[in-house]
């Protein structure tokens, strides 16, 4: 299973806001697509771009992006799914090699990331972020070098998830790696130091929490604790106003002694606004390719 196992067919330039030189260009590619199937990777492509063109601060920044669709036919339609993870045991030939159960999380879904990068950089030289679209109806995805994501019905919502991983270096906010309830050892309390995400924090004083200019003088720090160090935070709804941004306890894998900045983000349960923080790094991230306003 290799790059013989399809070809690169074509390039279109699907959003243009002026050249790449000075935009922030975005690669999105398929894998598990078969030459009949790529309509359907197109209609995938503009379902995408409608969900980030109308979800803040994306909004917003618009005109700083530039994204192009690589097609891409496999030999086979899909994504290997080993039985090993509760999966099918299909074993489809595709260009970037997707496979679910990476770590033995059926959920985890990657591709072979040089190849992936390789594509996007021949076709894009100025490319920024590489996305891969993979063929499945089966929820999953990942963010790294490329972010990927699958067919699911909240594909769309898993794109801009991964996104956040791959081009914005925003940790997961969840505050489990298996799953809540999964028994999973050494998730109880963060035994690090302070981690380089922009989005997550084990500090809880005003003067060292890296988003602290956004955290109101009467907001209370930490603003939640869990309760129960051995599972996850049971509580489903904020205890302060939607919007406030503190320090919740419960993010990057951990029950405890790792922080988030509000109750509900993208970043720790898909369907939710990306939390004000996450904005904040998304707009300055991408105000630099800016067209000059006169």
């Amino acid at each position: 299973m290799t790059v013989s196992d399809g070809a690169v067919v074509g390039l279109t330039k699907v959003v243009d806001h002026g050249p790449a030189s000075v935009r922030w260009n975005l690669v999105l590619m398929g894998d598990g697509f078969r030459a009949s199937e790529l309509p359907t990777f197109h209609a995938d492509v503009s379902g995408f771009i409608a969900r980030l063109q109308s979800n803040d601060p994306f909004s917003t920044v618009w005109s700083a992006i530039n994204i192009y669709r690589i097609d891409v036919r496999s030999t086979d339609s899909g994504a290997r799914d080993p039985i090993a993870c509760g999966g099918t045991g299909a074993t489809p030939k595709t260009y970037f090699d997707a496979s679910f159960c990476n770590g033995n999380i059926r959920r985890l879904l990657t591709v072979n990331n040089n190849t992936a990068l390789t594509t996007a950089s021949a076709e894009v030289p100025e490319v920024h972020m590489a996305m891969v679209i993979v063929n499945s109806s089966e929820y999953g995805g990942s963010g790294g070098a490329v972010a990927v994501f699958s067919r699911d019905p909240q594909a769309a919502e898993i794109g801009l998830h991964e996104m956040g991983h791959t081009a914005f270096g925003f940790a997961d906010e969840y505050e489990y790696y298996q799953g809540c309830n999964s028994g999973e050892a050494g998730h109880d309390h963060y035994p690090g130091a302070e981690p380089a995400e922009p989005n997550v924090t084990a500090n809880t004083s005003h003067p060292q929490l890296k988003w602290r200019a956004l955290v109101a003088a009467t907001t209370n720090l930490p603003t939640t604790t869990s309760p129960d160090c051995t599972d996850c935070d049971p509580r489903t709804a904020s205890p302060v106003p939607a919007g406030t941004v503190g320090a919740f306890e419960g993010a990057r894998y951990f029950h405890c002694g790792l922080y988030r900045p509000e109750f509900i983000c993208r970043m720790r349960a898909l369907g939710n606004p990306f939390c004000g923080v996450c904005q904040d790094v998304i707009r300055r991230h991408l105000a630099p390719y800016m067209p000059a306003t006169v």
